[in-house]
This record gives C-alpha cells, structure tokens and sequence, in this order.
C-alpha cells in the first residue's frame, strides 16, 4: 500500500513557493514605487527651475 506522503510534500512545496513568489513580486512592486516617488521629487525640482528661468527671462525681457 503507497501512501500520498509525496504528493502532500510535494503541495506544499508548490504552495510555500507560490506564496514566496508573490512576496518577492509585491516586495519589489514597494521598492519601485517608493524610489519613483524620488525620481518624482526630482522632476518636480526640475520643472520648477526651468520655470523659474524662463519667467526671470521673460520679466529681463520685459524690463521688470
């Protein structure tokens, strides 16, 4: 008589890494969102300085 050891072995096996596969992808999906909110900061900082040139060139142009 064979018992089902190894296909309960084997499930578990499958679940334990399923799980582990779905930690890791929700782990890395954090990590990308948290360093584009950096990358987010920074092109805000950049927009903010081309704006800023641009209205000091047009007050120069204006006189003011």
């Amino acid at each position: 008589m064979k018992t089902n050891i190894t296909s309960i072995d084997d499930e578990s096996i499958a679940r334990s890494t399923g799980l582990s596969i779905i930690a890791i992808s929700v782990l890395l999906m954090a990590l990308s969102l948290l360093s584009s909110c950096n990358t987010t900061r920074g092109f805000g900082r950049d927009v903010e300085t081309v704006g800023s040139k641009i209205e000091h060139a047009a007050n120069k142009a204006s006189g003011n």
